[in-house]
């Protein structure tokens, strides 16, 4: 029989951990652990309710009225969290490790269904996982840079795919830093979610003796990436991948409004934050092009007349980056980026 309590490390550790989160949809939605599914002991109305009665009455009639509202759909929660547990080592979690991963565990308990109980709850993980982003990654860093629309997003996914040790940090995001950067990605986690996402990658890749990553700032979006990690990617190594506008222009239109007429939105509204760079005139020209749907000579202009000025990018090789990879062929730079890695470290993944 299990029912102790156990630390946010303990629980990482173990073998089969499937974590149940008890907290309303609401605070679910908001940040999680990864992989954890929501059986939410109040929803968020019910949650709101006994949170008044609390502040309003006392804490006696709050705790009376969650009894009242949880006890017609305890056999069935029970039920569900049974059925995991017979597959799964059930790891059950509220905010604090308070009242309701307490009542949950009661109940669980006389039923003679073992789980665990994360001791401190959700805010123990995440106090955990910033402690964890203080220091991690502990391997080298090396960061890719280039021009917008070079194909750096591209070569990380290839090497994702084929095993390397990198993180797709705008992916993570769903945003890729720019105006532009939420078009088609979907809303952006947030930024408890996101470092949450961050840990799980850094952790996996931790054996590795090096990270690669695309240089970004330390601000993609409304999500900041911790201060270690942006430090570590300043000190790192730093390789240059370069392509020619043609090529630019058309990987930017494919990745931008391939998805479709819902893109088209985004990209006016992305046009219209330039205001201030371009200037009226040049923005309601690139709002009729977009209209028109005339995608590479607004792209074509923005890469010339904006994005490869803030950048300052080089466009061919340069002396003052360790590798410096033609992007013409993406798998071919991939093939070249992954001979660099092996070369530094002696490892192929």
């Amino acid at each position: 029989m299990r029912d102790e309590e156990i630390t946010v490390e303990e629980c990482l550790n173990l073998e089969n951990p499937l974590f149940i989160d008890l907290r309303s949809p609401s605070e679910y939605q908001e940040a999680t652990i990864p992989g954890a599914i929501n059986l939410p002991f109040f929803n968020d109305q019910e949650r709101v309710e006994i949170g008044t009665i609390y502040r309003q009455q006392s804490p006696c009639q709050a705790r009376a009225r969650g009894l009242e509202l949880i006890a017609p759909r305890l056999p069935e929660l029970t039920g569900t969290i049974g059925s995991y547990a017979r597959e799964r080592q059930v790891v059950i979690f509220c905010w604090r490790g308070g009242e309701r991963s307490q009542a949950m565990a009661g109940v669980l308990h006389l039923m003679r269904i073992p789980f665990y109980r994360l001791h401190g709850g959700y805010k123990a993980y995440r106090r955990y996982v910033l402690d964890q982003l203080a220091c991690f990654p502990r391997g080298e860093v090396v960061v890719m840079h280039g021009l917008t629309g070079c194909g750096k997003t591209q070569i990380i996914n290839r090497l994702l795919e084929r095993g390397y040790a990198t993180v797709d940090l705008e992916g993570l995001a769903r945003h890729r830093g720019s105006v532009f950067g939420s078009t088609g990605m979907g809303c952006q986690p947030g930024q408890k979610m996101f470092d949450s996402l961050l840990w799980c990658e850094l952790k996996r890749l931790d054996p590795w003796p090096y990270l690669l990553v695309e240089c970004e700032s330390r601000r993609i979006g409304n999500i900041h990436l911790p201060e270690h990690l942006s430090q570590e990617m300043e000190q790192g190594r730093h390789i240059l991948v370069y392509d020619n506008l043609e090529n630019r222009v058309q990987r930017l239109v494919q990745e931008y409004v391939s998805n479709g007429e819902e893109n088209i939105e985004q990209l006016i509204q992305g046009v219209r934050a330039l205001e201030k760079y371009l200037g009226k005139s040049r923005v309601n020209k690139c709002v009729y092009l977009i209209e028109k749907r005339i995608f590479s000579e607004v792209v074509e202009y923005l890469l010339v007349n904006y994005y490869d000025k803030l950048y300052e990018y080089p466009s061919s090789p340069d002396k003052r980056y360790e590798l410096c990879v033609n992007s013409e062929d993406i798998d071919e730079a991939a093939f070249v980026v992954a001979d660099y890695l092996e070369a530094q470290y002696g490892t192929k993944g």
